[in-house]
């Protein structure tokens, strides 16, 4: 297998990012949206923030539903800000209070939040048993709609596994990840870049490099205005196709066309309280803008602190 090729830099600003090195925004309207998208969206978060300690995008004046996903999503996004989590202490007990899950997302969002804040699991034993017995099968390549999120699931079992030190068939797994790639690029039935950014991912934690024409799939679906298409047959502008577009290209170490229209349609997705939507005009969530605020980091340099991998 032979490693995608690097690109060839490029000079210029914005408009010849290349990923993995972010650039200086250039201009001051760029720079001034940016900072006010920013300061709006450190905003938003830190009013997601519930009574005790969790984080929610349900929470009202009426009601509040923290879950360990939100919980994980906006105290990792403020520390991309440079923002410390008011009451940690009480954001450790919330976590800690969950049971332990049998399941990845649970084990995952546990595990992740008490990392990020230093804390040591007092059920860690309980947590890496349960991560133990996961199996790390690839999912069916023939499977349709339902590959991303068994992609998803495999990618959090794997990280979890990575984690804890426990050892699992990582050569197979690559192995069949890659056979899962389709002849001309790209996961997915048909190909896109939801399925091929989470691919990606699993990917890089079994230390494996992804074939040529995975990039050149990548860059067959950047298109002005938006940055990225879903599919090649296929215009989905949204947030998601967008910041999956600028991740895959963070993971091949490859130049994004169009840079300046994702930055611009990334900002767009902003709302008026400050989070980001899939949309312009939709709702907000606390995971969309994590994972809004890592699409602008690709393309606009750390904003202030990197969490590390990619959600």
């Amino acid at each position: 297998m032979t490693p995608a090729s690097p690109p060839r830099p490029r000079k210029g600003g914005l408009a010849a990012a290349r990923c993995g090195e972010g650039v200086a925004m250039t201009g001051s309207t760029y720079r001034n949206r940016l900072d006010r998208a920013i300061d709006r969206a450190r905003a938003y978060l830190l009013g997601r923030q519930c009574a005790n300690g969790g984080f929610s995008f349900y929470r009202t004046d009426y009601l509040e539903e923290p879950d360990p996903s939100d919980t994980w999503h906006a105290i990792a996004a403020l520390s991309r800000l440079g923002e410390t989590t008011p009451r940690l202490e009480h954001v450790a007990r919330f976590v800690i209070g969950q049971p332990v899950s049998a399941q990845p997302y649970g084990l995952y969002f546990r595990t992740r939040v008490l990392d990020l804040l230093g804390e040591t699991d007092p059920e860690s034993m309980a947590v890496a048993a349960a991560v133990d017995v996961l199996p790390t099968e690839s999912p069916d390549a023939n499977t349709r709609g339902e590959l991303c999120t068994r992609l998803e699931r495999l990618r959090l079992i794997i990280w979890l596994k990575n984690r804890f030190g426990q050892t699992f068939a990582t050569t197979d797994t690559a192995r069949a990840l890659l056979a899962m790639e389709a002849s001309d690029g790209g996961y997915g039935m048909p190909p896109n870049l939801i399925d091929t950014r989470m691919a990606l991912s699993c990917l890089a934690l079994c230390e494996t490099l992804p074939s040529d024409r995975c990039a050149r799939f990548v860059a067959r679906l950047a298109v002005p205005d938006f940055g990225f298409r879903l599919t090649e047959q296929s215009l989905l502008p949204n947030l998601e196709t967008a910041c999956a577009g600028l991740a895959c290209c963070r993971r091949l170490g490859i130049e994004v066309p169009h840079s300046d229209d994702s930055l611009v349609f990334i900002l767009d997705c902003q709302t008026g309280n400050g989070g980001f939507a899939r949309a312009p005009d939709a709702l907000p969530d606390i995971h969309l803008t994590h994972l809004a605020l890592i699409g602008l980091e690709t393309l606009a340099g750390p904003l202030s602190y990197s969490t590390g991998e990619l959600p």
